[in-house]
């Protein structure tokens, strides 16, 4: 249940500028597709799927749209918080070890998870952020990770593309690495990267000013 409030407010949260909340979703559900497509299980591999064919053009006319010509549309909270419990949803399908539903995979909960850590990393990071400076979790601010990249000088549409490439980044050496190198080494290594990242973009973020 905690898993499922986590990541379905992290989507939301991470929904701050056109395209990302979208993009970034449909790269999980683009993975989830042929992960769970490789595990013969087509039900879910069906659901993926059709949530990515709907995000398709949702992402054209929300990225490309003209609101002078009515033809700009916005998720709104409903569709973020939709979209967060069925990735959630995904996510801990994947991640189960239950032989009876799919055969076992090394570091499934990782492989799962991994498609999702960009949202996830940077609202665990904004409320520590908060908790730390003495304002409350929920009081909402400028600092998530697309509000950094606006402010080192990335247009929106180059924002967006930067975190959807670095999903993708994540995504496949996460796969690619499981068989090779411990879960745990992996995921430090994913939180030393994630850190590492931030700590960058707020140094160019603080010379900028």
């Amino acid at each position: 249940m905690l898993t499922v409030v986590f990541i379905t407010n992290a989507i939301n949260l991470i929904d701050g500028i056109d395209g990302l909340a979208s993009g970034l979703s449909s790269v999980a559900l683009l993975v989830f597709t042929f992960l769970f497509i490789s595990k013969g299980l087509w039900s879910y591999a069906m659901l993926s799927a059709g949530t990515f064919g709907v995000l398709v053009p949702f992402f054209y006319y929300n990225v490309f749209g003209s609101v002078e010509r009515a033809r700009k549309i916005f998720m709104g909270d409903t569709g973020s918080l939709t979209l967060g419990y069925t990735l959630s949803f995904l996510a801990i399908k994947y991640s189960q070890h239950n032989t009876d539903i799919m055969p076992y995979t090394e570091g499934a909960f990782l492989i799962a998870f991994s498609t999702l850590i960009i949202p996830a990393f940077d609202v665990v990071r904004v409320v520590l952020v908060r908790i730390r400076e003495g304002h409350s979790p929920f009081e909402p601010d400028k600092n998530h990770i697309h509000h950094k990249l606006l402010a080192i000088g990335l247009s929106p549409r180059r924002a967006m593309l930067s975190l959807l490439s670095m999903s993708c980044a994540f995504s496949a050496a996460n796969i690619l690495l499981v068989p090779y190198i411990n879960n745990t080494v992996l995921l430090i290594a994913d939180i030393v990267i994630w850190v590492g990242l931030n700590l960058w973009w707020d140094y160019l973020r603080d010379r900028k000013r």
